[in-house]
């Protein structure tokens, strides 16, 4: 099986040349039948990749960097604090967001496609009183 991957952030950071990669990677690497033309037009990536969809992502990072680091799962991928509605269970939702951090961070690295990837089980990390409820 071939597998190309990408992230988010490098298709808006560049999506000219990150649709372009996906392209040659996928004709030579997983041997797909190369379109017609051997360059992408750029009318065709901006049509396909829409900034205005990316849900303030500038703004919400920005703000994010004023918030306490939780975990650093290194290459830049950081779990910052966050704000949350008066919890009685804090410390599970917490429990639950470096879980989910973690397999994004992974997802983001390209560790979570290697085939040996142990993703988490997350019966065993819910709170008790969730896994009563089963």
């Amino acid at each position: 099986s071939c597998r190309v991957t990408t992230t988010n952030e490098a298709v808006f950071n560049d999506p000219m040349t990150e649709v372009q990669r996906i392209k040659n990677e996928l004709t030579e690497k997983c041997h797909v039948i190369p379109p017609p033309t051997q360059q992408i037009s750029e009318e065709l990536v901006d049509e396909f990749v829409d900034p205005k969809l990316q849900h303030k992502g500038k703004e919400r990072k920005s703000g994010a960097d004023n918030l306490a680091s939780l975990k650093d799962f290194g290459n830049g991928c950081v779990a910052r604090d966050f704000l949350s509605e008066a919890s009685a269970n804090r410390t599970a939702e917490v429990d639950m967001y470096l879980i989910a951090m973690g397999v994004f961070c992974d997802l983001e690295n390209g560790k979570a496609f290697a085939s040996d990837y142990e993703w988490p089980d997350l019966v065993f990390t819910r709170p008790q009183n969730i896994v009563s409820d089963i």
